[in-house]
């Protein structure tokens, strides 16, 4: 009989994706099994783009900081037509910035995954190299697994597989999903040079008759990412490598002057796809990141959404796996992810074929279009901030999926959105903080807002430590001027009171006017299905 190992989960891909759902996974305590085809980490740049909500979540895990040290903040963006600019956003400029990160983060993606694989490391999670998916068969009960490594072949028995494997992904093809969409026309090139004597801050685009180029600052000592379409004739050149020489004239004539490049990095030519998985979970599986979406690098959305696939999925099938939820709480994964996932579609698509597809006589009015735009944007604070929120993906939020039920008063924060970023004065610590550090800790954070009598708050802990005790972190904000903002967000007045259960991935789960415990209760057990008992068994 041939051996068989088992594993809870096995990710398939040790992309950012991959390798954020094994990180978040070893967070609430279950041991991955993650492989991947390639021999080793990634040594190119890919992705460079990490997004505020990206980074709140690697700060909820102690990794910003040293991800921060990496790379280079872009704080905005400049389109130009030649010398001339069209128009430019700062977000600098942004007078009350919703996350402690207001800017974009420049930094090479195989840098990104070598952060997570050290977790992943310092976790005993090893990544599988040179392994292979060759098989999924599954049922309602488990996934069983065929995997190749060199001439060895393994047969593994799954609770759960995470298809994180790409555009290419063979964990979609074995479980037929199908990926709907199409390559875009023509083929792009990304280059990663460097340039004397350029602006650090901003993102360029450069919009001129003769095509589109966009050039991205990151790293130090001038290092730039340039991405733009080839022309026809460069389209079907019979080798597949490129050289800066082939792309050099092209560059030049979108930028309108000669570009100072000392130096190039590495180079590439590609398709482009507008892609969506027609489903991102059947039985067993799940996909996240590429496999489940791919979209242009319009806006640096590719990476972060997977990134947040991640985080999303982790903390329900962690809870599942521990016991303590009901297997009915994934089916909210791709509730939840599914719209996301097509607004930005959407989005990008749009955003590329105005910078890419517009025929050459509508080019002038497309330029004035712009500027017009930005110019707009640009005069006040609040416009440069909402657009920042969406190309940050702070605004994405879960309101009509069934995991956010919102029983309070008031028009501000609601239950499915993400919690503000705020700053706090800490009454007990007598210290000042934010609403996210509240929320390192693995579990659910119960955030009590306004006036409490002692006895109540009394109850409450001992209610918290005997139900949840290991699953549920008690905060407790009384009403001052110091925390006024934090009130004035959630609508809570000087003589009311709110309780708010923040999810594990910083959103919202439930809200209510009234502090009585029961309700939390009810929507633990009916809403996530929770369970509650004495010693821990693992029930799938």
């Amino acid at each position: 009989m041939d051996n068989v190992n088992y594993t809870d989960v096995l990710i398939v891909g040790a992309g950012p994706s991959g390798l954020m759902m094994a990180a978040q996974l070893l967070r609430f305590g279950v041991q991955p099994v993650i492989i991947d085809s390639k021999s080793g980490p990634d040594r190119t740049s890919k992705a460079i783009a990490v997004h505020a909500r990206s980074l709140e979540l690697l700060r909820q895990m102690g990794l910003a900081d040293p991800l921060l040290a990496q790379g280079t903040p872009c704080y905005g963006m400049q389109l130009q037509s030649g010398r001339n600019i069209l128009g430019k956003l700062d977000f600098s400029q942004m007078d009350s910035p919703h996350t402690v990160f207001p800017f974009i983060h420049i930094v090479p993606q195989d840098k990104t995954e070598k952060l997570l694989i050290d977790r992943l490391t310092e976790n005993t999670c090893p990544v599988k190299w040179e392994t292979r998916l060759v098989s999924i068969r599954q049922d309602d009960k488990v996934a069983r697994v065929e995997l190749r490594n060199q001439e060895t072949v393994q047969k593994w028995e799954c609770k759960w597989v995470i298809g994180a494997d790409g555009i290419k992904s063979t964990v979609r093809e074995c479980i037929g999903i199908s990926f709907e969409g199409r390559p875009y026309h023509g083929r792009f090139f990304l280059a990663d040079v460097q340039i004397e004597g350029a602006d650090k801050r901003l993102a360029h685009f450069f919009m001129s008759k003769k095509g589109f180029l966009g050039i991205f600052p990151y790293g130090s000592n001038g290092r730039y990412r340039l991405f733009g379409l080839l022309p026809k004739e460069k389209e079907n050149q019979g080798s597949p490598d490129i050289q800066y020489a082939d792309i050099k004239p092209i560059v030049e004539e979108r930028v309108g002057f000669e570009l100072p490049v000392s130096q190039i990095f590495w180079i590439s030519r590609f398709l482009l796809h507008k892609r969506m998985a027609e489903q991102f979970a059947r039985q067993r599986c799940f996909l996240i990141g590429d496999a489940a979406h791919v979209h242009t690098p319009i806006g640096g959305q590719g990476m972060n959404s997977g990134i947040q696939d991640a985080a999303n999925l982790a903390w329900k099938l962690a809870g599942v796996i521990n016991g303590r939820m009901d297997s009915q709480v994934l089916h909210t994964y791709p509730l939840e992810r599914m719209p996301v996932a097509r607004a930005t579609l959407r989005t990008t698509d749009r955003a590329f074929k105005i910078m890419t597809a517009v025929p050459s006589w509508l080019l002038p009015l497309r330029n004035t279009f712009l500027s017009l735009g930005l110019r707009y944007i640009a005069k006040k604070s609040v416009r440069i901030g909402s657009l920042f929120d969406h190309i940050a993906q702070l605004d994405v939020h879960y309101r009509k999926a069934p995991l956010a039920v919102h029983h309070a008063t008031g028009r501000g924060v609601q239950a499915g959105d993400r919690l503000p970023f705020l700053p706090i004065f800490d009454e007990k610590t007598k210290t000042r903080t934010d609403l996210h550090r509240w929320c390192e800790k693995p579990g659910f954070v119960l955030l009590l807002l306004g006036t409490i009598s002692q006895h109540h708050l009394h109850q409450v802990g001992q209610w918290v430590r005997q139900k949840y005790p290991r699953e549920m972190h008690l905060y407790y904000l009384p009403y001052s001027g110091e925390n006024r903002d934090v009130f004035d967000a959630f609508d809570v007045k000087s003589d009311g009171t709110k309780i708010v259960l923040i999810r594990p991935d910083m959103h919202i789960g439930y809200i209510n006017d009234m502090l009585n415990v029961s309700l939390i209760d009810t929507y633990m057990e009916e809403v996530l299905g929770w369970k509650n008992f004495g010693h821990l068994s693992k029930i799938h």
